[in-house]
């Protein structure tokens, strides 16, 4: 009679354990793939269509979103490599990203660089550099 509880006893802890490792590991997995995403820029140079730049003498504004609940922005860098087509009038950190505005000055295509440092790591990166070529000014 002993043995046949003890073998019970043993069976049961052996199927709790079990299944309390299978729910906590699922809870781990599961908060980790809705943790982890990267950061995206409203004016992405790898989007299959392309970004679209303001009119001459207007201001648009491109957003840099996505980042993680805990996470901040500790370096925000805007470089405009063409001063004549396009202006950087405000740039911003927000609790949820960052946002950059940009006047258009003449009708061409600007080359904007934008650098982002992180407090940690988001999709195994703590830098984002987006490095925006030919983005269209005036042809709207």
């Amino acid at each position: 009679m002993r043995k046949r509880v003890l073998a019970t006893m043993l069976v049961f802890s052996m199927v709790l354990t079990t299944v309390a490792s299978v729910i906590v590991s699922d809870k781990k997995s599961a908060a980790d793939a809705m943790s982890d995403w990267p950061l995206t820029i409203s004016a992405d140079p790898n989007d299959p269509y392309p970004p679209i730049g303001p009119n001459v003498g207007e201001k648009t504004e491109i957003v840099i979103s996505g980042l993680k609940k805990g996470n901040k922005i500790t370096s925000f860098k805007v470089k405009n490599y063409s001063p004549k087509i396009v202006k950087i009038t405000k740039k911003k950190k927000t609790s949820s990203g960052a946002s950059i505005w940009v006047k258009g000055l003449k009708k061409g295509k600007a080359h904007i660089k934008v650098t982002v440092k992180l407090k940690r790591a988001q999709e195994g990166k703590k830098t984002y550099v987006w490095n925006i070529k030919k983005y269209p000014v005036g042809y709207n």
